[in-house]
């Protein structure tokens, strides 16, 4: 292959990792649909459709059958999230058609998902499915009780698997949820948290205090900083050690000791993913979608899981905080690196929730 073609190779490996694999298998699925509607009913294709064909594929055909939300009175209709989900993805692929920039009704040219009769659409439909009663789901909470069982089944299997790949699972996903649950993050703050992230509150790294002999003791304060977050730019997380099984610092010790004994030191990623068809783990992050796995998996081990995602440590921890602990949600905005609003989002337990199973509702 000469150069030209070794370039060209390079660069689309590189561009395929632009996009998360989840992201891209979601919007193939939108698109697929579409085109099938497209062919069914002969209207246009992808390469000409206008902003009022979308508009008759998502009236006629879209909402009614994607239609898998209760609103307060009964009756079934889309989540005006899904559809703007929808659009998005949509919109991706009339890019990568080549068909960029805002509709021009004049030329016909443009993405027909950036035009005002799409936004009006999407605005008017989120208004509409208010005023009947539809509420977005939150997660299901894990209570600070359920997460301190959940944990102490990893820390007491690990100890008679020490040495083993299964054991170095074991804190490695004790680590995670643990930081999920007392940091409040999101699965991706949590899977690709680093460990220069890990802060005094004076400054300096926290890890010389923290292995292998632990000088940090209950009460202590530590920073942590990820690389990006959703709600605000800077900043950090304030964690208050409990040094418990629910203190990440627990099984923060285990895993910097235990990996150093395997030969797979920590020296970057803290909750590193295992190669494919390895026993070696990678220097890379854990994905949002990979951190949900795992919290599922032991949850289902456990017989605890009833539809919880990785938003269920950070509702469940800001309900914590806030009935039982009684923080103010100033207070658990500013440690968890959210706005006021979000707490009062995360921590309405008049919220419908996203049960599977017959547990009771808070």
């Amino acid at each position: 292959m000469d150069l030209y073609g070794k370039g060209l190779a390079c660069a689309a490996d590189l561009q395929q990792q632009a996009v998360k694999a989840a992201t891209a298998k979601a919007r193939r699925t939108v698109v697929i649909e579409l085109t099938e509607w497209l062919h069914t009913t002969g209207i246009r294709t992808m390469q000409s459709a206008t902003p009022e064909d979308m508009l008759v594929y998502l009236t006629q055909h879209w909402l009614p059958n994607h239609a898998g939300s209760t609103t307060s009175g009964g009756e079934l209709i889309a989540a005006p999230s899904s559809l703007s989900g929808t659009k998005s993805h949509l919109a991706k692929e009339f890019e990568l058609l080549g068909r960029t920039g805002d509709w021009n009704s004049a030329t016909q040219t443009g993405n027909p998902m950036h035009s005002i009769q799409i936004k009006t659409m999407l605005t008017g439909y989120a208004n509409h499915a208010a005023e009947v009663g539809y509420q977005k789901k939150g997660a299901v909470p894990l209570s600070a009780a359920e997460m301190e069982m959940l944990l102490s089944s990893p820390h007491d299997k690990q100890h008679s698997m020490t040495g083993t790949t299964e054991s170095l699972l074991l804190i490695r996903d004790g680590l995670l949820l643990s930081l999920l649950w007392q940091t409040c993050f999101r699965g991706f703050n949590a899977g690709g948290l680093r460990s220069d992230n890990i802060l005094l509150p004076t400054g300096g790294s926290a890890l010389p205090y923290l292995a292998p002999v632990r000088q940090l003791g209950k009460g202590a304060k530590l920073h942590l900083l990820p690389d990006s977050t959703k709600n605000k730019k800077g900043g950090h997380c304030s964690v208050t050690l409990t040094c418990d099984v629910l203190c990440f610092t627990t099984w923060l010790q285990l895993a910097l000791h235990h990996y150093a004994v395997a030969g797979q030191s920590i020296t970057d990623h803290l909750t590193r993913p295992l190669q494919v068809g390895t026993k070696v783990f990678s220097e890379k992050l854990m994905t949002s979608s990979n951190a949900w796995a795992r919290l599922t998996k032991h949850l289902k081990e456990s017989g605890m899981y009833t539809g919880q995602s990785v938003h269920s440590t950070r509702r469940g921890n800001m309900m914590h905080q806030q009935m039982e602990l009684h923080k103010s949600n100033q207070e658990i905005a500013e440690a968890a690196m959210c706005n006021e609003q979000s707490v009062k989002y995360y921590t309405d337990p008049h919220r419908p929730t996203r049960f599977k199973g017959t547990r009771d509702q808070p």
